[in-house]
């Protein structure tokens, strides 16, 4: 009888990611890591209810928290089917009020932000227009923006979320900023051009306890290149850390 050897890492399967093309191998990464950040959000929102932190069981916040529990677990569903229908498929762009967007990213994520005692703030230009986009790719990218702020910005903290416009240049600019820690240019501009992660840095450990290793950052440049704008980084004005997406008003790519 053959004997079953159990692999001590993901990648080490008897599956062996050696025999998948290189291209296959990095989506079979991006995947993984895309689907930490909603489990993210469900941890935090499961932790808040174990410990009753707003009363005990029963309470109104609750059943609003089981709702952004389902949200999350749907989008992690969400990107199952991607990762089953990409080979066929690939959504088309589509109009979505910007305030929307924002609001609804921000209740998945503002409580695991109260789980680790920071505040999440959205501010959205009110006359902004509605905006053409791949809407599951730039929720890719905010997604993995919000994340990493979130991680990275200790108790008693302040992440942003916030949407304007440039008239001049006819384009929507969508900001996440955070009074964390900040980033050190020399390993971010690492993280952002490796291709292979063995080639990158070491992972950064945030104040709370997280790692980063700098691919939810590769991707999130290398999608918004897709979509058709740019996204840079900045020291923020009081610390932490600025990423900027530029996206053409009304002309978001397929």
């Amino acid at each position: 009888m053959m004997s079953e050897e159990r692999p001590d890492k993901v990648g080490e399967s008897s599956i062996g990611t050696s025999r998948l093309s290189p291209d296959a191998a990095a989506q079979l990464r991006e995947i993984a890591h895309e689907l930490r950040n909603p489990l993210n959000a469900l941890s935090a929102i499961m932790e808040i209810m174990k410990d009753e932190r707003f009363g005990p069981l029963g309470s109104a916040r609750y059943k609003e928290y089981a709702a952004l529990a389902h949200d999350a677990t749907s989008k992690m569903i969400g990107l199952c089917d991607k990762l089953v229908q990409a080979p066929l498929t690939r959504p088309e762009p589509s109009s979505v009020p910007v305030s929307t967007l924002l609001a609804d990213l921000a209740a998945m994520y503002r409580p695991m932000a109260e789980a680790r005692g920071l505040s999440l703030e959205v501010d959205v230009q009110p006359d902004l227009p509605e905006l053409s986009v791949n809407i599951a790719l730039l929720g890719t990218v905010l997604n993995n923006l919000l994340t990493n702020a979130i991680k990275f910005t200790p108790r008693g903290g302040r992440v942003s979320l916030i949407a304007r416009r440039e008239p001049l240049e006819n384009v929507a600019v969508f900001v996440v900023a955070d009074n964390g820690i900040g980033m050190d240019p020399t390993i971010l501009a690492d993280q952002m051009n490796s291709v292979d992660p063995s080639d990158r840095a070491p992972s950064t450990v945030g104040p709370h306890g997280d790692t980063g290793s700098g691919l939810g950052l590769m991707i999130a440049r290398r999608t918004v290149a897709e979509l058709g704008g740019t996204l840079e980084f900045r020291a923020g004005t009081s610390g932490g850390t600025c990423a900027i997406i530029r996206l053409p008003l009304g002309t978001g790519r397929p």
